[in-house]
């Protein structure tokens, strides 16, 4: 009994020894392992701090970065604000000069090239040619020389004509027939028995003297104008008493049967007194 007794104190004790044995070799790894940690948390916070340090050092180098940027844009904008207001307060003015106003009508040997231009179908070529053949001939003496300046034809006259007057305005006397100029020869008539006592003798043509005034002269009177036929006469005087009188021997255009080309030679026989036309 005895025996028995001794052997489970000496498995207590030894049971209780290892217990001891074991609770210490893990109190040591635990107190190793805390050491360990300890000395490793200077070492971490060390290593965290230089990691900030470096991030604000970043962060404060973009924002240098960002301001000296916003600084220079902000510079040049304001560089190219006041060179643009300094060419728009140095811009040249416009050198064209405003289309002269012009009073019509215009005096033929006093008007400017440029109030020539205001004219219907009077360009600047045109303008230029006439006050270059004015000084030519030394002022014109009549608007019908206009004819003369070439581009300027019948039509355009006609829109024109109105429009200019002359102060002493005169116009060339119609050329005579040329003196010495034998007569052409009647050719012999076949006898003719006296006419019936009842019927009229012809009545011989009117002494006229050029130029006729168009306000005025009969048929009869304008027939005896060189190369007018009888038809053409009638029309017109029927035309004159459509329109009441002629203001302007251009009118004679609108004449039915009326051409530019006979208008030319027919003109230098005609005229409208002043007291008439106004």
């Amino acid at each position: 009994m005895k025996q028995e007794c001794l052997k489970w104190l000496m498995r207590g004790g030894t049971t209780v020894l290892l217990a001891g044995a074991v609770g210490l070799l893990l109190w040591q790894g635990t107190r190793h392992v805390s050491e360990r940690e300890l000395s490793a948390r200077p070492q971490r916070l060390a290593a965290a701090t230089v990691e900030t340090t470096g991030t604000e050092a970043a962060v404060s180098a973009a924002e240098t970065t960002l301001h000296t940027g916003t600084r220079r844009t902000k510079t040049a904008s304001a560089k190219r604000a006041g060179q643009a207001s300094q060419e728009t307060r140095t811009a040249p003015e416009s050198t064209t000069p405003a289309a002269e106003t012009v009073t019509f009508p215009l005096e033929l040997n006093a008007a400017s090239a440029a109030e020539l231009e205001q004219l219907p179908h009077i360009g600047a070529v045109l303008a230029e040619r006439i006050t270059a053949y004015r000084d030519q001939i030394g002022g014109f003496s009549n608007r019908e020389q206009l004819l003369e300046v070439e581009g300027i034809g019948e039509a355009t006259l006609y829109e024109i004509y109105d429009l200019l007057y002359l102060e002493n305005e005169t116009f060339p006397e119609p050329e005579p027939e040329p003196a010495g100029v034998p007569a052409p020869a009647a050719e012999p008539q076949p006898a003719e028995t006296a006419p019936p006592a009842t019927e009229p003798l012809a009545a011989a043509a009117p002494a006229v003297t050029f130029p006729l005034d168009l306000n005025q002269a009969t048929a009869a009177e304008l027939e005896q104008i060189p190369g007018m036929q009888p038809e053409l006469a009638e029309k017109i005087v029927a035309f004159r008493q459509q329109i009441q009188a002629f203001s302007s021997v251009y009118e004679l255009l609108y004449v039915d049967g009326m051409t530019e080309a006979y208008f030319v030679q027919l003109r230098d026989y005609v005229q409208i007194t002043e007291e008439r036309a106004q």
